[in-house]
This record gives C-alpha cells, sequence and structure tokens, in this order.
C-alpha cells in the first residue's frame, strides 16, 4: 500500500569581495562532503497538507545519504551540487530505493533562506521533481533541515522531511569557505541587524567597509564565538560616532574557516 503511495506522487562589488579569501568566490570546487539522513525526523509523508486540512495518509522513515558539493557563490547566495542520492523508505514487501541529484543553495539578502531541489526517481522509475522552495533556514550549516516536495505542500501532495548532517562536519565547503552572512532590514535607515553563522568554534572579526575599500565600523573585533548563528548591530554611524552617508556599503566576516561578504544600502 505504501509502495503504491510512493508512486502515486547580484554582482554588485563582486571583484571587490573575490578579493583576499581562502578560495575565490565563484569557482567551482571537487570536494565533496558525505551526507547522512538522520531517521527519524526524516521521512516520506504522503496525504493531505495546507489547507485542505485533512490527515496525513501515511508516513515512513527516510534512511540514505548524499554528497554536498560546493557549486558557485554570488552575492547573496552559495550553491551547492546535490550528488548521488541513495535514499530507501519501507514497502508494502520491500524496501523502496529513491535515487537522484539537484542543488542546494543557502544565503539570502534581508535573512538567511534556504532551498533545496532534488529530481528522484522511485525504483528506477522517471524522476519526478521535489523542491522546498525558498525557505528560512531552520539550521545551522551544515545541518540541511527541509521539506521537499511536489507541490509546496498543497493539499495532496508527497513530502519528504530531510534532515541530514555531514559526516565530517569539517569537510563541507561553505561551512570552510564562505560562512552565512545576511542584513535586515537592507536597505535601511537607522540601523540594521546583521545574522551570520560561524562553521567551528574560533576567532572572528566582522566589519563594515566603503567601496573604495576603507574599514569604517568594526563590529567585532578579534572575538572569539562558538559554532552556530551570531547577530551584531550597526547603527549606521563610522567610528568616532559620525553618521554614515548614504550609500552601498560591504560587511565582511572572517571567520575560522573562511571569508564572506555581503552588500548593504543604507538610504540616509
Amino acid at each position: 500500500m505504501i509502495r503504491a503511495r510512493l508512486f502515486a506522487l547580484i554582482a554588485l562589488a563582486a571583484p571587490w569581495m573575490a578579493a583576499g579569501p581562502a578560495r575565490a568566490q565563484g569557482t567551482p570546487t571537487d570536494s565533496n562532503s558525505y551526507y547522512t539522513l538522520a531517521g527519524p525526523p526524516s521521512e516520506f509523508e504522503w496525504g493531505c497538507f495546507g489547507p485542505c486540512m485533512c490527515p496525513v495518509i501515511a508516513r515512513s522513515p527516510l534512511t540514505g545519504s548524499f554528497w554536498l558539493r560546493l557549486s558557485s557563490v554570488d552575492p547573496l547566495y552559495t550553491h551547492y551540487d546535490v550528488l548521488d542520492v541513495q535514499w530507501k523508505a519501507p514497502g508494502d514487501t520491500q524496501a523502496v530505493t529513491i535515487t537522484g541529484s539537484g542543488t542546494y543553495r543557502r544565503g539570502g539578502e534581508v535573512t538567511l533562506m534556504e532551498e533545496l531541489a532534488l529530481d528522484l526517481s522511485f525504483d528506477g522509475r522517471p524522476p519526478r521533481h521535489f523542491d522546498s522552495g525558498l525557505k528560512p533556514v531552520k539550521a545551522p550549516f551544515p545541518e540541511i533541515d527541509t521539506r521537499i516536495s511536489l507541490h509546496d505542500q498543497y493539499c495532496f501532495d508527497s513530502v519528504l522531511v530531510v534532515d541530514a548532517k555531514p559526516l565530517d562536519p569539517a569537510s563541507v565547503v561553505g561551512g570552510l569557505g564562505v560562512a552565512s552572512l545576511a542584513a535586515a532590514p537592507n536597505p535601511f535607515v537607522a540601523t540594521t541587524e546583521i545574522v551570520f553563522a560561524v562553521s567551528r568554534p574560533g576567532v572572528i572579526e566582522l566589519d563594515v567597509f566603503d567601496l573604495a575599500g576603507r574599514r569604517v565600523r568594526t563590529l567585532a573585533e578579534h572575538e572569539w564565538l562558538a559554532s552556530g548563528s551570531h547577530r551584531r548591530a550597526w547603527d549606521g554611524h563610522v567610528e568616532g560616532g559620525r553618521a554614515a552617508p548614504p550609500g552601498l556599503y560591504l560587511i565582511r566576516l572572517d571567520e575560522p574557516s573562511g571569508r564572506s561578504t555581503r552588500a548593504l544600502v543604507k538610504l540616509r
């Protein structure tokens, strides 16, 4: 029965930002990281969702693995290839094999967002496209915790709950080269909150630069932080207390595994 149901289914200031990091931004790498699913909470769900307000008919644990490989970096997002998906879900008489590949991106302008999109084949049948949509992140990188579906979980749908962690967190490029970094609001008038993720414990630097490359404000100087998400506010003033003039600025995070830079607009 369950087996049958499974089948019922920005480039502003880019040259300046690319200067200096351990890895050139936008350059693909062959370094792959091996991820495994935690089941539970990873599972296959089939039934009704969202506005239909009817129950999920079937749930079954989801196990398996995939590889994550850094693909590219732009001013807003870090992009990854998801390779060699090898998952299994219980069926009526034997496990259903789920294979495929796709993409994952993480970043954002106003808040940290993520999207997982996979083309998946069930027991060798033609692939179908599962997508999480662009949603706020639920877990600090390099963990991936999201839900992908055929129809955006609208009424009758098939959903895969994906909670995956790398076997070796230090192997993840992007946890090892590009930390997540965003600011909200952006653009801003008076104050903006900078949200960033540190891939592993260590000393960080967080600074604001103008487009000439001059450091105009230090928000964290040689500060030790634990891994995970952190926040700092910028009140729109430069060192010395004078208000920064309106314009485009760059916030730069240096953390134990690398550097991230994001554009920030001050309106007045």
